[in-house]
């Protein structure tokens, strides 16, 4: 009997003597329950699928977006120097490939192909990937932008591009091999804790993350690492300003 009343009450019939019948009051046991008919999750705002930065970034650098039921998202291009998807091949996509391991690394990939306009393709356009800010570059898209790939310099991550070493946990490379410059490569060395080596002939830790400061090696020949070019005078700022 308590079991049926509990059901009862949950599906908002109710027992009445020998039989069963609904309850002259049709809220009757479901008033508190209407509350969860729309769960939480389901009422917050869903991302974009595949969404990594902004569109109007994507269609700078050549990744377009497309409408589809009145909702814009970007278009899921193959990762660079992979071939792309058969053209005989049907677009439509199976449901349970949403949850395979190739569609995902598909929707998370920042490397997709990029197909420019003729009026973007400058500088700016190759060097997407060492442009990139301090919190999404890593290591090997910095290593790219420094003397010998990072050959010979110290790295670690900091909260900003002005945080100094101050724990002694560095990492400093001995090797550099790029496969697909500046974003597919291994940079190999020695990582110190404490300033102390602990292990050689490594792979840094972290090292597809962002926000990796860098230093050049003491007594490093100027010929190679070059030093910062001095500040400006006053009277030269001053005019360059005016300009």
């Amino acid at each position: 009997l308590a079991l049926l009343q509990s059901r009862a009450m949950s599906s908002g019939w109710t027992v009445h003597g020998m039989y069963g019948g609904r309850h002259v009051d049709p809220t009757h046991g479901r008033a508190k329950w209407h509350k969860l008919d729309v769960s939480e999750w389901k009422a917050r705002e869903k991302p974009i699928l595949g969404q990594l930065n902004e569109k109007e970034y994507d269609e700078k650098h050549g990744r377009w977006w497309f409408t589809r039921k009145e909702e814009e998202r970007p278009k899921l291009y193959t990762t660079i120097g992979r071939h792309a998807r058969s053209k005989k091949l049907k677009r439509t996509i199976v449901r349970f490939a949403y949850n395979s391991k190739n569609f995902k690394r598909l929707k998370k990939d920042p490397y997709r192909k990029r197909w420019p306009k003729n009026d973007q393709i400058c500088v700016r356009f190759f060097a997407e990937f060492c442009l990139k800010d301090f919190e999404k570059r890593t290591m090997l898209e910095t290593a790219h932008t420094l003397p010998l790939y990072g050959v010979g310099c110290k790295f670690w991550r900091g909260n900003s591009p002005e945080m100094p070493d101050t724990k002694g946990h560095y990492f400093k490379v001995s090797s550099a091999e790029y496969k697909l410059r500046p974003i597919r490569g291994m940079l190999r060395g020695t990582q110190y804790m404490a300033g102390r080596p602990i292990r050689d002939g490594i792979a840094a830790v972290g090292k597809s993350l962002g926000s990796w400061r860098f230093e050049f090696p003491e007594g490093g020949h100027p010929a190679v690492y070059r030093p910062p070019f001095p500040k400006m005078s006053g009277a030269a700022a001053a005019a360059q300003d005016e300009e």
